[in-house]
């Protein structure tokens, strides 16, 4: 009987902790375009998250809107001003709260 190998807790907390941070993603839709891409990005919450997408979205100038999810929730939509979206996030924690409640 061959025995498994024990990784000690504290390296267990470590790789979990290193992978939540390449929890979040974002989806960069494109107009005119059928497909998507998809960015990973390396955030530890939503603040720094949020950063990153905008800083994503310098390099996109042809987006049309960036949404920013974490694992399946999704914490924000940037749209792009030069096509006359908003620039702000257009999912509001109200927005957020509700379809989370409604499922």
């Amino acid at each position: 009987m061959a025995l498994e190998p024990t990784v000690p807790a504290p390296v267990l907390r470590a790789v979990s902790e290193k992978m939540r941070v390449f929890s979040y993603f974002c989806i960069v839709n494109t107009p005119g375009r059928p497909d998507s891409e998809i960015s990973v990005l390396a955030a530890k919450d939503d603040f720094s998250a949020k950063a990153a997408m905008k800083s994503l979205a310098d390099q996109w100038p042809g987006f049309e809107t960036i949404c920013l999810y974490q694992g399946e929730r999704p914490v924000s939509v940037l749209g792009n001003p030069r096509m006359g979206l908003a620039l702000e996030g257009l999912i509001g924690t109200d927005l957020t709260h509700t379809l989370a409640t409604a499922a």
